[in-house]
């Protein structure tokens, strides 16, 4: 008889680990509802190759470890990571860029550390980091099958041509014969945010399509990625609600973003063209898939709540100094690698203290004696 013996977290609550896995996914629901009617099929095909094959690998690992598989694919978890590198891979890239991911992400972000409650990084960042340095022109290049037309007629990405469109760029040894006067080739945006096309705009195509009375959910529109920004913030909103996260690390990740875009923007002279609007960094990049669904990952992350914060902060500085000085435009995965490098330090820093005891952060004073209560 074999006892399945499963990872933290432990609570008091069955299947807790499956319900917060579950929360997570329905959270991204609009987000991937959003993605979907503005750029078409790709997403979907990213999540459904990329679960495909964090399932098969996830089962083959534990069983090569001699433990239960059934109970480890249950708790959705590997879900939960493909379909978050699923938002971070570009639709219509080839089929072995989320397969690769996905692989990287449970073999090398997850069970090199031993499983579910024992990563050091956020899989699927781990899984991102390594596609986007090692394959930056697939990873920067989105390809959206909605500018091609029949006798001048635009096709719908929602389609059953956009669909088999979809799935000849990612798939090309497919037999798809198109129709009679189609042109399969698609749009290609050398970006996976609308940065790299004003390196950063001095305002956000959802401002400028509202000043100017545009419709923000026509599908030429270029409010597309603001409004997936704006869908994922609503999701975060329901994960607050649910209980599923605090709000330490999504508020200070904002907080901090706001300000640093806000003083750059607004108080440097002759910088609105250069830094690009507090709104753009807000909706128009990842910051908010990072800051309510990346960054508060329960593992990687801190557990106190002053932890919480400063890691927040962190993440904020680094997402924005990565963005406008560096040369990674999208930089919420590379800072979110960095952030949980220093997470174990917010723990020992900010943990909770026995009675007597001297704070973590004092422990880092010299010459400071114990209280006097200590022995």
């Amino acid at each position: 008889m074999m006892l399945a013996v499963n990872s933290s977290p432990h609570t008091l609550r069955s299947g807790s680990v499956t319900r917060v896995m579950l929360l997570v996914l329905l959270a991204c629901v609009p987000a991937w509802l959003t993605f979907t009617w503005f750029f078409g099929w790709g997403l979907t095909i990213n999540i459904v190759i990329g679960t495909c094959t964090a399932l098969l690998l996830e089962g083959i690992v534990m069983r090569l470890r001699s433990l239960p598989v059934l109970p480890c694919l249950r708790d959705s978890s590997a879900i939960v990571t493909a379909v978050l590198l699923a938002f971070a891979t570009p639709p219509g890239a080839p089929w072995w860029i989320p397969v690769l991911g996905a692989s990287l992400a449970v073999i090398v972000g997850k069970q090199a550390y031993g499983g579910l409650g024992h990563n050091l990084f956020n899989p699927a960042m781990v899984g991102y980091f390594a596609l986007l340095t090692a394959f930056p022109l697939h990873m920067t290049g989105w390809n959206i099958p909605g500018a091609q037309s029949i006798n001048g007629v635009p096709i719908d990405p929602l389609t059953l041509q956009g669909l088999l469109i979809s799935l000849s760029v990612t798939f090309p040894f497919l037999p798809f014969e198109p129709p009679r006067g189609l042109d399969v080739a698609v749009d290609g945006f050398s970006a996976a945010t609308p940065l790299l096309f004003y390196k950063l705009a001095a305002q956000s195509s959802l401002l400028e399509q509202w000043q100017s009375g545009g419709a923000l959910f026509e599908r030429s529109a270029e409010t597309g990625w603001e409004m997936v920004g704006i869908a994922f913030a609503l999701g975060g909103l329901f994960l607050l609600w649910k209980r599923v996260i605090t709000w330490h690390i999504p508020l200070s990740i904002i907080a901090t973003v706001l300000a640093l875009s806000c003083a750059f923007y607004f108080l440097v002279p002759g910088s609105q063209a250069i830094y690009g609007s507090p709104i753009l960094h807000l909706f128009g990049t990842a910051t908010m898939i990072g800051a309510f669904l990346i960054a508060t990952d329960p593992v990687s992350a801190p557990s106190s709540s002053a932890g919480k914060l400063l890691y927040g902060v962190l993440i904020g500085v680094l997402i924005y100094s990565i963005r406008v000085w560096g040369s990674y435009l999208d930089s919420v995965g590379i800072a979110v690698i960095l952030a949980n490098a220093a997470s174990p330090l917010f723990d020992m820093l900010f943990r909770q203290r026995l009675y007597g005891e001297r704070h973590g952060w004092q422990r880092l004073l010299p010459g400071r004696k114990a209280g006097r209560n200590r022995q």
